[in-house]
């Protein structure tokens, strides 16, 4: 976890909940607490006062979508309805309260050269951990691109935040409805084969999405001879390590071949970022 982080379990306001398009909302919760949070940090929530009757029982992972103090005392969830969860979370309403554990995880924290660019590869509803990544960045003077895909043009919201924000964002679509046709992985193949061999050196690339797409990420990256780090999604029960239910197998690329192992992390604890070499997809 950050150094930087303080965690907190606390009941917190529902300030606003807005919706984003036809399935994505943008929740943003009120607190006074002064923690900490990098991004791709995570929040454990419950589901609003509907889900309170302990069905679900158990809370869900959120990536934490905007940076401390922006807007200041806020915290905020970006997300998109895909089950019975976030089908309840969708109807929360301000002035509800939502009890809310964070921030959780460790964020990226990519190495790179100085003069190396972020290069924001999401798929969906991945887009959430990357836009603090790509504010960050902004901020401190970088200039970061974010490769986009997702099903079909209607879902071009999971975009939209980061767009408006002033960062450029490539799309592709599973069915040709805007931008090219195809998946992130091949908007990302396409952009380093034009960058050619000056790429290793120019970019780190930074990825979220479903497993599929992020496997399929970091081997386009690592054809390139591109550094990669990868933000897992995983159900959980915890968030902080107690139900090991959010295993990853791992390897260290320090040994020789011939004797690693497969050791297994947290995505939880000692993710939710992994250098995605080092992930055995």
């Amino acid at each position: 976890m950050s150094s930087s982080a303080r965690v907190f379990d606390l009941p917190l306001t529902i300030e606003a909940h807005e919706p984003l398009g036809a399935s994505h909302h943008l929740l943003t919760l009120s607190t006074s607490n002064p923690a900490r949070w990098d991004p791709g940090q995570f929040a454990m929530i419950s589901l609003g006062q509907e889900a309170q009757a302990a069905d679900p029982l158990l809370r869900r992972p959120f990536s934490i979508f905007n940076l401390p103090g922006s807007p200041a005392g806020a915290l905020q969830i970006f997300y998109k309805v895909l089950g019975r969860g976030t089908a309840l979370l969708s109807r929360a309403r301000p002035g509800e309260t939502i009890r809310c554990l964070a921030p959780l995880g460790n964020g990226f924290a990519p190495r790179r050269a100085q003069g190396q660019r972020l290069l924001l590869v999401a798929g969906g509803i991945g887009s959430a951990s990357l836009h603090p990544l790509g504010l960050q960045e902004t901020a401190s003077g970088g200039r970061p691109l974010m490769l986009y895909g997702c099903r079909t043009e209607a879902e071009l919201a999971g975009a939209r935040p980061t767009r408006d924000a002033g960062i450029e964002v490539r799309v592709a679509t599973d069915d040709g409805s805007a931008g090219r046709r195809g998946f992130a992985s091949d908007l990302l193949d396409d952009f380093l084969k034009e960058q050619g061999t000056s790429a290793r050196n120019a970019w780190v690339v930074c990825a979220c999405g479903p497993t599929a797409m992020m496997r399929a990420t970091a081997a386009v990256a690592a054809l390139h001879g591109v550094d990669c780090y990868a933000s897992l999604e995983s159900p959980m029960a915890c968030g902080f390590g107690v139900c090991v239910g959010c295993v990853v197998g791992t390897t260290d690329l320090s040994e020789p071949a011939e004797r690693r192992v497969v050791r297994y992390r947290r995505i939880c604890v000692d993710g939710p970022v992994f250098d995605a070499a080092r992930v055995i997809w």
